[in-house]
């Protein structure tokens, strides 16, 4: 870990402008991916990723099997250490406060700007935490689970634990149970609703799950919820529920979600549309002129549904990385950077759950099939002879991404419905089949085949639909070493919303028209020369040309960043294992990849079932405070 960050505070900075081609705001997952395919796409370009996160880019799926020792501390890392330095992505260590669209530039926190050509929100998501008024919610052992800090401190913790509560009714509550039973300790899993993941799973899946989760060990209590921890000298001891009922316990464990990090679109000098996550397009483009959003801050449109939704999981922030990285570089193609249908893939206790396409209901038309057996349950919604929407629960895992090729793609399944309904599906056979029908279709016509749209998967008319404009043109500047500009069809995008003070917030106008500090303006030139006084570390990127040269106006950038401190500087860079490349054409073996599963081990020894409340518990007003 050699990258060298100066940290951006007090008066070790600087007076210089800083300015880089694309600048990211986040260092997750999806803005690492983008920045290193931006550097891939166009090599001359600077690429610099502000982040206020004192560790490198981490495989958060693995945070679960971390805290419990299955893994370690280094085999976190998503990129081997040294990822960014090797790929010319520059990374400050700061903190971003703003946005000023207008001057294209960021205000950092301590007064100080970092100009853009191109700006990508991967702020990611914030945990929902227990409510500020939540009894006993400052108790030590109460834990909100979202940050590898917080997984850190549940991992020091574990050896003291007996028994522990968890809340929340979701994939991320699951895990963590599972991750408690692993290490001997008596989980408590307090679910709001009367079932489990309710917005994917119906009541037959959600049984299934919960069923093998008490085999495993758990005591599960549904239509349950925390109403207060009662706590001991300071410390966790109990969770009192709205059954009246007090779990006695070491540690409460909050696991009910995470929300989108709106912050900086709401913080920005011209407003960006936002709702539940930020809006963006098909090329991950906000309402706002040269500014993107991407992972768990961006929404997107369902094609199916025409509802704008987040898709909080590592796969979807990676494609949307590789997406938004041909936006900004201007090589975005339309058939190759199609993300389809959204999925989710994940173990689920002993079982493996795949959930791809729409919900039943969602699609109007759809029918619904089911074949639930002992230890499995298949769920298809169809529209004849297509399909939109498939999951499964059970101890084989299907060909996930064969099933997302298929909706994508409206291909037929009428040849191979009976087999996806009853988890046998062969995809090497089906896709071969396929294969050599269109090739003896080709030989005997002396005709190409031809790709007809899909007109499957037209979306039904959404409740709201944005204004769309044609998007303005983004050509490359011609370097010696240039790269090849692909030709890409004119999308609709979400229209760029021009300054207007009534609408503008508070905080907007103040930016807009007081910045708190000075815009020195950069020369438009190819090659600008370093400004002097620059840090060796954004010493190059006054070398390196940009891909803006359509703008008219004079390129405005921002004041001081720090100045290089080789003494006391944190080092951040990233980072386990290398993510495979996406193959640009899919081919039969693709989609016939199996990923083998960590199997949970039973606890040796577990208390017996408690049928009511703790001894000497009444029934009338409680005592948090004990």
């Amino acid at each position: 870990m050699n990258n060298k960050v100066a940290p951006i505070v007090g008066r070790q900075l600087t007076q210089v402008a800083e300015y880089a081609d694309i600048v990211i705001v986040g260092n997750g997952i999806a803005g690492l991916t983008a920045a290193m395919e931006a550097r891939r796409l166009a090599p001359q370009v600077s690429i610099v990723m502000v982040t206020d996160q004192p560790h490198p880019t981490i495989h958060t799926p693995a945070l679960k099997q971390f805290a419990v020792g299955k893994i370690a501390q280094d085999q976190l890392l998503a990129y081997p250490a040294g990822t960014e330095r090797l790929q010319r992505i520059h990374v400050v260590n700061a903190r971003v406060e703003a946005i000023n669209a207008q001057g294209k530039y960021l205000q950092l926190q301590g007064g100080y700007g970092f100009g853009y050509g191109s700006l990508l929100i991967a702020t990611g998501s914030k945990a929902n935490s227990l409510p500020l008024d939540f009894p006993g919610r400052d108790f030590d052992g109460v834990l909100t689970l979202h940050r590898l800090h917080d997984y850190l401190n549940l991992r020091r913790r574990l050896p003291e634990v007996d028994s522990a509560v968890v809340i929340g009714g979701g994939v991320h509550a699951i895990e963590t149970v599972m991750a408690l039973l692993h290490h001997g300790i008596e989980p408590h899993w307090l679910i709001r609703g009367a079932t489990f993941l309710s917005k994917v799973l119906d009541r037959p899946a959600s049984e299934l799950v919960l069923e093998h989760t008490r085999h495993a060990g758990a005591k599960i209590y549904t239509n349950t919820e925390a109403v207060g921890v009662v706590g001991r000298l300071g410390s966790a001891i109990g969770v009192v529920t709205n059954q009246n009922e007090m779990l006695p316990c070491q540690m409460v464990l909050v696991c009910t979600g995470t929300s989108p990090d709106v912050t900086l679109a709401k913080q920005c000098s011209l407003p960006m549309l936002h709702q539940q996550g930020i809006l963006v397009d098909e090329q991950l483009r906000t309402s706002v002129r040269d500014i993107y959003a991407v992972g768990d801050v961006a929404a997107l449109k369902n094609f199916q549904t025409g509802v704008y939704e987040t898709h909080a999981q590592w796969y979807a922030a990676v494609e949307q990385g590789r997406v938004v990285a041909a936006a900004m570089t201007g090589q975005y193609d339309r058939v190759q950077h199609a993300m389809g249908v959204p999925w989710h893939a994940t173990n689920v206790g002993e079982l493996y759950m795949l959930a791809v396409g729409t919900s039943p209901g969602a699609i109007k038309g759809a029918t619904t099939l089911t074949d639930q057996g002992k230890k499995r349950y298949r769920r298809m919604s169809i529209i004849g002879d297509r399909l939109v929407g498939y999951l499964s629960l059970g101890a084989v895992q299907p060909d996930s991404l064969a099933i997302k090729r298929i909706i994508d793609e409206g291909l037929s399944i009428s040849s191979v419905k009976k087999a996806l309904l009853k988890g046998n599906f062969d995809a090497r056979k089906y896709f071969s089949q396929r294969q050599s029908r269109s090739m003896r279709e080709m030989v005997t016509s002396g005709k190409l085949p031809v790709v007809m749209p899909n007109q499957h998967f037209t979306p039904l008319p959404a409740a709201q639909s944005l204004p769309v404009m044609q998007p303005a043109a983004l050509p490359f500047m011609q370097q010696p070493n240039k790269v090849t500009q692909q030709s890409a069809p004119v999308l609709p995008i979400l229209p760029t919303v021009q300054p207007s003070v009534p609408i503008m917030t508070a905080r907007a106008a103040q930016l807009a028209v007081q910045p708190t500090a000075p815009i020195l303006p950069v020369k438009r030139e190819m090659q600008p020369e370093p400004q002097r006084n620059t840090r060796p570390l954004f010493a190059s990127i006054y070398h390196q040309a940009t891909i803006h040269v359509w703008e008219e106006t004079p390129r405005t950038t921002t004041d001081a960043l720090a100045s290089s401190c080789n003494n006391g500087t944190k080092v951040v860079e990233s980072m386990l294992v290398p993510l495979p490349a996406r193959p640009v054409t899919h081919n039969l073996w693709t989609y016939s990849q199996k990923i083998p599963a960590v199997p949970a081990r039973k606890p040796d020894s577990l208390e017996p079932e408690r049928t009511g409340g703790a001894k000497g518990e009444g029934k009338g007003a409680i005592n948090f405070l004990l």
